[in-house]
């Protein structure tokens, strides 16, 4: 099973998950197995991953461990956004977010790119979690070395006046953000033992 930052799992049950501090208060009350956990850019080992619990409100975010053996399935961002006739059959397509993503999902790109945050979370769980006003966050995902302005055509097409966007790009050695990029020569690299700053972010070196 390949599991990526920002990818949904899910576990038969809250006895599955690892914690050395007690669980906050609203994970009892709005959390359940139905509900996914998100896989999280920090260090894997002896065969535990490092998950975010998250209730609806922004404050509600909590980081545990679980085996990875304990996963039932997943569900990667791409599938979010990769067919526009399921977009537009979802109950928030009202939403600007989301008339972003379908105007986006309707154009091929040379690479993989999906949906995280709010949106994201509302998409797979079918509890809004982002309204109107909610920055719409999407991930691009970019193993081989690109330069700025190959993604000047998809933050061109995203660019529109229905909600705010960031942009980020994964590489192999981690996450940044598109607008830092075309704006300086170094960006703020995410990776899975902290953040970096780096002109080469898919530098072997990092």
């Amino acid at each position: 099973m390949q599991l990526n930052p920002h990818d949904f799992v899910w576990i038969n049950d809250a006895s599955e998950i690892i914690s050395e501090q007690p669980l906050p208060e609203w994970v009892s009350m709005q959390w359940n197995s139905s509900l996914p956990l998100i896989v999280l850019r920090k260090q894997q080992y002896d065969g535990k991953i490092v998950v975010g619990l998250r209730g609806i409100k922004r404050s509600e975010r909590f980081d545990v461990l679980i085996d990875k053996s304990s996963i039932t399935h997943m569900m990667n961002i791409e599938s979010l956004v990769s067919n526009p006739i399921e977009l537009q059959r979802s109950m928030f397509i009202a939403l600007p977010q989301v008339q972003v993503l379908l105007l986006i999902s309707q154009h091929q790109w040379p690479w993989k790119w999906g949906v995280i945050g709010s949106c994201a979370y509302t998409l797979v769980t079918d509890i809004q979690s982002m309204y109107s006003d909610s920055d719409l966050d999407i991930l691009i995902r970019c193993p081989t070395l690109q330069q700025k302005e190959d993604f000047a055509q998809f933050a061109i097409k995203a660019n529109t006046p229905l909600c705010r966007i960031d942009i980020y790009v994964e590489t192999p050695k981690g996450e940044f953000s598109l607008s830092e990029w075309f704006k300086n020569d170094q960006v703020s690299l995410k990776t899975a033992t902290g953040t970096i700053l780096t002109a080469f972010p898919w530098g072997e070196n990092i």
